[in-house]
């Protein structure tokens, strides 16, 4: 991770643990996009902050949070805040899931959310957190941090991939699970090429019609799957280069700037041009960064409240 962090963003790593944390407060942030493998979560502590991405927008107020991968997001409106970002580099997991560099994942953590929320495990994820801050300022106690590290991707891997938020199911069994991660790896490393259902049913050793039905039962389908994977990548060709969209859409494995734009739109709710244009020109930066330290008034607080909205319900 570490070509992430310099002068311009002080995130500190947390001893040897997969885990480094930038706390701050917020008015303005530029557009960024990830490195492959980086896995962010902004944790507003305190005030409220507006976030966007994939050309949506919500508001984290105190005790809201939401994940972000490979999308590029900015921030603004910022009021009166204390925000935490987490960052978990990835690739420290890939012996156990050896498919998470290329996984997706969707966490949104907050009321404005469409999806069911807080569930049991949007609670438990905030208690991990928020137990990860107390050990930081408490001292660190690295080996307690790694092993809530490892809980969190777990709950990731689990509850919050991507295609699981866009079918509605809340948890995959773990034999779909990871074959879901598995046809997700294989269009990943493919998406530039013209790989077809009977490519991925050959690699899988499934029949065509079984695969199809399969993808239409637990995820959004073969054809669906692939067009985000692929809208998805272009993100980072829209913002970080000057290529033409006829260009970006064969870079990214469209067979024509129409389908491309198509997909785009179907995921995006606007055309690329339109990201680029909004997301290209979020460049003024408003943010002072702070210390850990400077959580530990609040972090009380913070306990309490997770305590009583989780165990004292009304």
């Amino acid at each position: 991770m570490k070509e992430m962090f310099n002068a311009e963003n002080p995130a500190r790593q947390i001893g040897r643990t997969p885990l480094s944390i930038s706390v701050y407060s917020v008015k303005k942030s530029p557009t960024l996009i990830h490195a492959k493998g980086v896995l962010e979560i902004i944790f507003c502590l305190k005030g409220s902050v507006r976030f966007s991405y994939a050309y949506e927008a919500f508001t984290l107020h105190a005790g809201e949070y939401i994940s972000v991968d490979k999308d590029a997001y900015y921030l603004y409106d910022g009021k009166d805040n204390l925000c935490v970002s987490f960052y978990i580099d990835l690739f420290r997991y890939k012996e156990k899931y050896p498919f998470i560099t290329n996984n997706l994942f969707v966490c949104e953590g907050l009321a404005e959310t469409t999806m069911d929320y807080p569930t049991d495990a949007h609670h438990r994820l905030k208690g991990m957190l928020i137990g990860t801050l107390k050990y930081i300022v408490d001292g660190e106690h690295e080996e307690k941090i790694e092993k809530l590290m490892e809980t969190v991707v777990g709950m990731f891997i689990k509850y919050f991939d991507i295609f699981s938020f866009h079918t509605g199911i809340p948890t995959l069994d773990g034999e779909t699970s990871e074959r879901i991660h598995e046809i997700n790896n294989y269009m990943q490393e493919h998406m530039r090429e013209r790989i077809t259902i009977g490519d991925l049913a050959k690699k899988l050793n499934l029949s065509e019609g079984y695969l199809s039905e399969y993808m239409r039962k637990v995820s959004i389908g073969f054809r669906e799957m692939l067009s985000y994977i692929r809208a998805n990548e272009s993100e980072r060709y829209l913002l970080k280069t000057e290529k033409t969209i006829v260009e970006i859409s064969e870079e990214c494995g469209f067979s024509d700037a129409k389908y491309y734009y198509a997909a785009f739109k179907r995921w995006y709710k606007c055309t690329p041009r339109q990201f680029r244009d909004r997301y290209g020109k979020m460049q003024e930066k408003q943010i002072e960064y702070r210390s850990a330290e400077d959580v530990k008034n609040l972090l009380d607080g913070i306990i309490i409240e997770h305590y009583m909205e989780v165990f004292v319900k009304e």
